[in-house]
């Protein structure tokens, strides 16, 4: 593959295993738009490591009595060992798995669900295993969409995110990434350089981490993008991704992933 002069300028060939997810960025023109993958965003070289128990400079918290997970705000327990989030809230999204040309991914295997033996107390999550290459621009990534036509979803009755990681090894770094309408094409505001999801950073030990995250938290990668919004805008959504950063070797769970509301 040839690559771009600048890893910012496009974003590169990304992929779903998924049996309801489709080839490459973009899709076909035959496929249906439920068989979309979004697209990844290659790495960056200035990484956002505030500590995500740290408010994000100069916006303010959006809930102050803290939060809790939304009674229809389940994302997916993974319980049911298939590649569809819970149809909840209005979301029928499913999961998805990308990767850059010289990643390599063992698991998922061609059907992108849920694995036995979750070390979260419960019996299934999703575990994603593979090698990225320091080659490449960008790694792999997990991820699933709110909805499975493609669309933007609008999550604005909800304050923020959870979910829980463990990684087989220390210092896993995963960046939570979720595409808005000023950083997906879609939504028509972006151009050259689409793709610099909001998000934040998350430096994994091995043992279990419950990840509570406010929209207000969220950031861009602060080096590149042609939209710079001062945050997110939680009424068009369209995904939630857990993304590996190049030459790296992971062995990740994700389990429980909850939109939160305020107390």
């Amino acid at each position: 593959m040839t690559m771009p002069n600048s890893p910012r300028a496009l974003p590169l060939l990304t992929f779903c295993f998924a049996a309801a997810c489709g080839g490459g960025s973009p899709p076909p023109a035959a496929a249906p738009a439920s068989e979309t993958a979004p697209t990844t965003t290659p790495a960056s070289g200035t990484v956002d490591a505030t500590p995500i128990s740290d408010p994000v400079a100069n916006v303010p918290p959006t809930c102050k009595n803290g939060t809790k997970p939304s009674a229809t705000g389940l994302v997916d327990d993974l319980e049911d060992g298939d590649n569809k989030a819970t149809a909840q809230g209005g979301r029928d999204g499913i999961w998805w798995v990308g990767k850059a040309d010289h990643a390599k991914i063992d698991v998922p295997g061609s059907v992108v669900k849920a694995s036995d033996g979750s070390p979260f107390g419960s019996k299934r999550g999703m575990h994603f295993v593979g090698k990225t290459d320091a080659s490449d621009v960008w790694g792999a990534a997990v991820g699933v969409n709110f909805l499975s036509g493609g669309g933007f979803y609008d999550a604005s009755k909800y304050a923020g995110i959870s979910f829980k990681l463990k990684s087989a090894k220390p210092n896993l770094d995963v960046r939570l990434k979720i595409n808005d309408v000023s950083t997906h094409p879609d939504g028509g505001k972006c151009s050259k350089q689409c793709f610099n999801a909001f998000g934040r950073e998350i430096i994994l030990g091995t043992e279990v981490k419950e990840v509570t995250l406010m929209w207000s938290e969220l950031t861009q990668q602060s080096d590149w993008g042609d939209v710079r919004p001062p945050m997110i805008d939680p009424t068009k959504v369209k995904d939630l991704e857990w993304q590996i950063w190049p030459g790296t070797e992971f062995d990740l769970w994700i389990d429980d992933v909850h939109l939160l509301e305020c107390k």
